[in-house]
């Protein structure tokens, strides 16, 4: 596979996993597109960095904001690393990172890097952006 078609294809996997898994909550498809050794470089305090740190993340996200919706800025690959910039907005039901539910809409932005091997995510780093309410 030439690094260009890889490159598509990790874009791909990433439009994917943002659209099925992290706003549709299809937590179904997590152990299918993420390595049996992924492993979280920036996982929150208390979260395990392993794949079922993903599902429960995940999870979290879903139990906490309602009407979720994810807007990819940006979305670029090498042919390993995938890059991308989103927005993440949804009405805020529960208590997330620390911030009190306010059953108001909220918004925040994330900048991702994921390594992918053989269609799967492998490796994640993150910057998370503050909850702001809008």
């Amino acid at each position: 596979m030439s690094a260009e078609s890889s490159a598509a294809t990790n874009v791909a996997l990433m439009r994917r996993f943002v659209t099925e898994i992290q706003q549709n909550g299809n937590f179904d498809l997590i152990d299918e597109l993420t390595h049996p050794d992924f492993f979280d470089h920036t996982a929150q305090p208390g979260q395990s960095p392993h794949r079922d740190g993903v599902h429960a993340i995940m999870r979290y996200i879903h139990s906490t904001i309602t009407d979720l919706k994810i807007e990819i800025i940006h979305c670029i690959s090498d042919g390993k690393v995938v890059a991308t910039t989103k927005v993440l907005r949804g009405k805020q039901v529960g208590e997330i990172f620390g911030k009190p539910a306010t059953n108001g809409m909220i918004e925040m932005r994330i900048m991702d890097f994921l390594t992918a091997v053989d269609g799967q995510f492998k490796d994640h780093w993150a910057t998370l952006g503050a909850i702001q309410d809008v």
